[in-house]
């Protein structure tokens, strides 16, 4: 019997016995709730009917949002940010709303496996901001698995392989290297069955072979949730909307599982990746690994949601502050305060700083907490508004707070410094209050602390301020500072009524 008419055998059987089933009603869902109907739309089609417990076959997306609604980065969307959600399986993104709802790729699922391998992170069609080096966070089995993670696998993705439909996925991952697994080859369903070939990301043809229990995961029939029903369709899901291509041959790795040693095959795809669990009960030997949760884990973990506190006045950050320098450049510079946003880190709220100096237009965006203000990156712009660049801090760059303005103090801190154009690296600051003084200032003499700010990166990667000497004042931020070349001085200050 041919393999499509099997399926639909099995599907009738599988209705005969369902008739119309009793389907329970899902239980009360705590927070967080869908961000979009169309993220709803996508979970409720494949998920809903194994959170309902009417089939037995493991998670697309998951049990529930990871996430709340969350605002990313991305150039090419309104505003340049897009609506995103993250579950244990994968992210949901909406990049472009204005498009066509019915459209099968009107939600789109983000290639996080290629970011976390190679420690890139994708803000818009062409524009990538460079972290350096993959995720160290395992691909699969415990927690705490040394190995393989994300990172390990800079070396196995994208290197084209032979059509080898026949033979049987033997391949072993090890730290030390690749080995033989001989004897995975009694398994029928390590056999290889299908190649699929399509252009690789530099523009030449590659292709991957797929063992059978992952295509027959990929093609799959099974019970749907259309039209207030289950409903059997034939496959459950467009694997590549789901998937993308493979970008690696399937491999064998032991990890611990549950503290135990147990062998899993691995097959890397550009959105998830699966693994085979040949130890596990049926329905649950085939799962798509918990990318969505070890990508927002690996993108957030050093970035922590923050809100605006209300020290931000004391600091000059009060949204709808003005500030005006006169410059030794004879050009004026002006910073407008605004905010909050909450996309340069999604479910942050930051004070945004807009700053005009010469032909450049700088965003800055802080953090302003119980403990502080902390530079959290920039975008840079020309005064055209042609984009230039954006920085972020892992973790914030926390330049100091009320209880460090104490003569003597110094405060030093390292971060990683990434960026759309230089590659991710450490960045060292020293702040050292140097003296309590008087200032001049349009609006008379002011109390203020002298501090000396050393940064060790080039001034021309980072913003003056952060390479000076410069004077704070409470309630009017950064009153003046001086560097080898430039120096400004407060002239306006408007802050809002």
């Amino acid at each position: 019997m041919h393999s499509r008419s099997l399926r639909w055998l099995v599907l009738l059987i599988l209705v005969g016995v369902l008739g119309q089933p009793s389907v329970p009603p899902l239980p009360a869902r705590a927070e967080p709730l869908f961000a979009d109907p169309a993220f709803a739309a996508r979970w409720e089609y494949v998920d809903r009917p194994v959170a309902a417990g009417v089939t037995e076959r493991s998670w697309i997306w998951g049990p529930a949002p990871l996430s709340g609604a969350l605002t990313e980065r991305y150039q090419e969307s309104p505003q340049r940010a897009r609506l995103v959600q993250y579950f244990d399986k994968g992210r949901m993104e909406l990049t472009r709303p204005a498009g066509d709802p019915s459209s099968p790729w009107y939600v789109t699922g983000g290639l996080l496996t290629r970011e976390l391998v190679s420690g890139t992170i994708q803000l818009g069609d062409e524009l990538f901001l460079n972290a350096g080096s993959g995720a160290r966070i395992p691909i699969a089995g415990d927690p705490d698995n040394p190995f393989p993670t994300y990172a390990d696998l800079a070396t196995v993705v994208d290197r084209t392989q032979p059509d080898r439909t026949g033979q049987a996925a033997t391949s072993w991952l090890t730290p030390e290297g690749w080995r033989e697994r001989s004897e995975a080859a009694s398994d029928p369903g390590v056999a290889l069955v299908r190649y699929v070939s399509y252009t690789g990301p530099v523009g030449t043809p590659v292709g991957y072979n797929i063992p059978q229990v992952f295509w027959a995961f990929m093609t799959q029939p099974g019970l749907v949730w259309q039209d207030g029903a289950p409903t059997l369709v034939d496959p459950l899901f467009d694997w590549l909307f789901v998937l993308g291509y493979p970008i690696a041959d399937p491999f064998w790795v032991q990890v611990r599982l549950r503290g135990e040693p147990t062998w899993v095959l691995v097959q890397p795809f550009e959105r998830r990746i699966l693994t085979y669990t040949p130890s596990n009960p049926p329905g649950w030997q085939v799962e798509m690994g918990n990318i969505g949760q070890h990508y927002w884990r690996w993108r957030y973990q050093l970035t922590p949601t923050v809100r605006v506190h209300p020290s931000a006045g004391y600091f000059g950050m009060q949204p709808g502050t003005r500030a005006v320098f006169a410059s030794s450049s004879r050009l004026d510079e002006t910073w407008l305060v605004s905010g909050p946003n909450r996309s340069f880190i999604a479910g942050s709220e930051l004070v945004v700083r807009e700053e005009l100096r010469g032909s450049s237009r700088w965003i800055t965006y802080w953090a302003v907490t119980e403990n502080g203000i902390a530079l959290c990156g920039w975008e840079r712009f020309t005064r055209a508004g042609t984009f230039i660049e954006t920085v972020v801090f892992w973790p914030a760059l926390r330049l100091f707070g009320a209880g460090d303005l104490i003569e003597g103090t110094v405060r030093e801190t390292s971060v990683t410094y990434l960026s759309t154009r230089v590659t991710a690296h450490t960045l060292a600051l020293r702040v050292q209050v140097d003296e309590q003084t008087l200032v001049s200032t349009p609006y008379g003499v002011v109390p203020a602390w002298r501090l000396t700010v050393q940064s060790s990166d080039p001034p021309t990667l980072v913003l003056s301020y952060l390479n000076s000497t410069l004077w704070f004042s409470p309630n009017l931020g950064i009153i003046q500072w001086t560097t080898n070349q430039y120096a400004a001085q407060l002239r306006e200050f408007t802050a809002p009524s």
